[in-house]
């Protein structure tokens, strides 16, 4: 006798209906976390739950930062639309729509464009630009090796998506490995940070890196530091400290700082203060004197608090206190009386 097969449950209740539209024309280009996080979107959509960037990254385990990216991704391709602008709100709810070409909102000039993952297809397609192969094969020659798929594909997305000219390439890439910075993802760090800045041309791309120079050399200058060039880690914190956006002279006055209180050249510990002056929204040596007025009063409440209130000095509050032992004392005096 044949066994009968059956599904379990209803299925036309247990289906999540993937448009084909999505498949065609989004899904291959797509990076696969993405592609989960669309289906997930999909299936709860389904059940009619609402819909917050929290809810997904506890489904699938993820941080809250790639499920954001992953829908800001989405909503660029225009396949889904949200009711807020999807920030750090955690009551911030998404809503699914089938791709609409004439709905896509272009990103802004200032935001970063999310990495597209192409096929070897498009990739042979896209390297055989006779500028392209160029700047592959010196960019080979400088790292000394040939480059993965991956590779590859984080040049045609500084190239592509950054709108990195052939000139500017060949400049970012020179610019790195004469730094000793052989990495692609450090290359292609580098390329985000000058698409944040608006860089578009080399000589734009110089004026910055002179900048940075300058800046390099100032910070060796205050710590003390001379006849080298700074080490790679200290490059870090200074392209770090120049990111967030503080003047030189704030720069200069963290060191200063640094150097009064650890009597030594401390990256660190310049690091903490800087940072604390950006999350306090410090601007200018007058906002610096202000938290240190600030910070003075703090300390001297704390002080006067911890002392707690003063005893007045006098003859009965000096005068010390003795014990006697009365019980003996009584029969010292009994005795004596009997005699």
């Amino acid at each position: 006798m044949d066994h009968q097969i059956t599904v379990t449950g209803n299925i036309q209740n247990n289906i999540t209906i993937l448009p084909n539209d999505f498949i065609d024309e989004h899904m291959t280009k797509a990076d696969g976390e993405y592609v989960k996080i669309y289906l997930m979107i999909l299936r709860l959509q389904g059940s009619g739950t609402q819909i917050t960037p929290d809810l997904l990254a506890d489904r699938l385990e993820l941080t809250r930062k790639d499920i954001l990216r992953a829908i800001n991704y989405w909503k660029q391709e225009g396949v889904l639309t949200s009711e807020k602008p999807c920030g750090e709100k955690p009551e911030e709810a998404v809503d699914v729509t089938v791709p609409d070409p004439q709905s896509v909102n272009p990103a802004s000039d200032r935001q970063i464009p999310i990495k597209l993952m192409r096929s070897p297809v498009e990739m042979k397609n896209v390297t055989q630009d006779e500028d392209f192969e160029r700047t592959i094969f010196m960019a080979e020659t400088y790292i000394g090796r040939p480059f993965s798929s991956t590779e590859l594909n984080s040049l045609c997305y500084i190239r592509d998506q950054l709108a990195f000219s052939s000139e500017l390439m060949d400049y970012l890439i020179e610019y790195c490995v004469g730094r000793g910075k052989k990495s692609i993802r450090y290359i292609e760090k580098v390329a985000i940070a000058w698409y944040q800045d608006g860089i578009a041309t080399v000589k734009m791309a110089k004026e910055r890196t002179v900048s940075h120079t300058r800046l390099s050399f100032a910070v060796m200058k205050a710590f003390g530091i001379q006849g080298r060039n700074p080490a790679s880690s200290e490059l870090s914190y200074i392209e770090s400290w120049n990111n967030l956006g503080l003047s030189q002279e704030l720069i200069m006055e963290a060191c200063n700082r640094t150097m009064i209180a650890t009597h030594q050249a401390s990256f660190p510990y310049a690091d903490k203060i800087l940072k604390d002056w950006h999350e306090a929204d410090v601007t200018s040596m007058e906002d610096v004197r202000a938290l240190d007025e600030i910070h003075r009063n703090t300390s001297r409440n704390q002080a006067v608090s911890q002392a707690g209130p003063k005893e007045k000095s006098n003859a009965f509050h000096n005068f010390e206190q003795r014990n006697y032992d009365y019980d003996k004392l009584e029969s010292h005096l009994r005795q004596k009386t009997r005699r």
